[in-house]
């Protein structure tokens, strides 16, 4: 269902209501305009990892359960549901529903009607009715939460009228016995709520002073890396390398492509989307290549506290330079690998080689 501006009515109606889109739809998620947080449950899930998602889903919304308030919203329209006391307003509920065996049954029974679309609800005894098991079901999430980790509004109430208030028709739940078989879940889940409550902060801050190694010489990362990953689907950055300039000089940088030109120089249709032939990976390969810098103080170490060697004890470590090494080095400071460099120039030689090679078979 779209708007009359061509929008998806359900993600204007997440932006202007501020909800949370929860999906099964992959292909839903890839929409313009897909409302950002929107999340994505796996439908092959089994019910048990599915039910796992939802104090994850309340906890980092910062949702404070309210039994009292469970199983008052019509399931039609989301309209509230009010019970309905008089008979004849009962009997006017069955007959409106095909109930009409109901109309003058002797058995005792809850009835509900939203005040949105008139839809009517009854409670019934029989353990197999299927209002038995939405209560069934309702409690098994509420317990569920609890043991997650949830927040319960009012939790520490002490006077006990107010408490079953509270907890309406679920005042059955020993709230204190399922937070204690859910302990172990909420310290798994203690980081996880500090990264998000870090996240929540207006400013996000860190200690370090990070350059690209692909933004240098007054260059962008948008323009020195516009992409690493291209395929039908996306394309963008997805890989990057900071370090710090106060403690590393930046000696050079994997060329990467800028344009969808350079990834497909034969002008194959489609021939830029990776991986291919070509680019063997669905990410593009960034590198850089870094020197230490000395740093030196003068009790023989670097700022970060990290020991500096010298030939001579003498020399004032502040402008010693470190000895140099050779790339392949017997002493192990470097693995004997080839480098993303070295690799890379390997590929090279090897297609010009068999370019020639191909070439050679033409011309004979």
């Amino acid at each position: 269902e779209r708007t009359h501006g061509g929008n998806i009515a359900i993600f204007d109606r997440c932006k202007n209501e501020h909800r949370t889109l929860i999906t099964t739809s992959y292909k839903l998620m890839l929409r313009k305009g897909c409302p950002p947080g929107t999340y994505l449950l796996d439908p092959k899930s089994t019910s048990y990892l599915l039910e796992q998602v939802l104090p994850r889903l309340l906890r980092t919304h910062g949702v404070e359960l309210s039994p009292c308030t469970f199983l008052t919203r019509c399931v039609v329209c989301n309209g509230n549901i009010h019970r309905v006391h008089t008979e004849e307003d009962k009997r006017a509920v069955f007959g409106d529903h095909g109930a009409a065996d109901l109309i003058d049954s002797e058995e005792e029974m809850d009835v509900f009607r939203c005040d949105g679309c008139r839809q009517g609800y009854w409670w019934g005894d029989s353990p197999t009715s299927s209002a038995s098991r939405v209560f069934n079901q309702a409690t098994k999430l509420l317990r569920v939460c609890l043991r997650g980790g949830v927040e319960l509004k009012d939790e520490n109430i002490t006077d006990e009228k107010k408490r079953k208030a509270l907890m309406g028709a679920f005042d059955f739940v020993d709230v204190a016995k399922e937070r204690q078989s859910g302990e172990s879940i909420a310290r798994e889940t203690y980081t996880e709520l500090s990264a998000i409550e870090w996240l929540r902060e207006d400013k996000l801050s860190n200690p370090f002073h990070l350059k690209s190694a692909y933004a240098a010489h007054g260059e962008t990362v948008r323009d020195c890396l516009p992409f690493t990953n291209v395929t039908k689907e996306f394309v963008g950055c997805l890989d990057y390398i900071f370090f710090e300039p106060l403690q590393f000089d930046q000696i050079c940088r994997l060329k990467v492509p800028t344009s969808f030109r350079e990834m497909n120089a034969s002008g194959a249709r489609q021939g830029h989307l990776i991986p291919s032939d070509i680019w063997p990976s669905d990410h593009i390969a960034v590198g850089a290549r870094l020197r230490l810098k000395p740093n030196g103080v003068a009790d023989g170490s670097n700022k970060n506290g990290m020991p500096i060697a010298t030939a001579d004890k003498n020399v004032n470590n502040d402008t010693a330079e470190p000895a140099p090494h050779p790339d392949r080095c017997a002493c192990g400071c470097v693995p004997n690998v080839y480098s993303l460099f070295e690799m890379a120039e390997l590929r090279k030689k090897a297609r010009e080689k068999k370019k020639a090679e191909a070439a050679s078979k033409l011309s004979n």
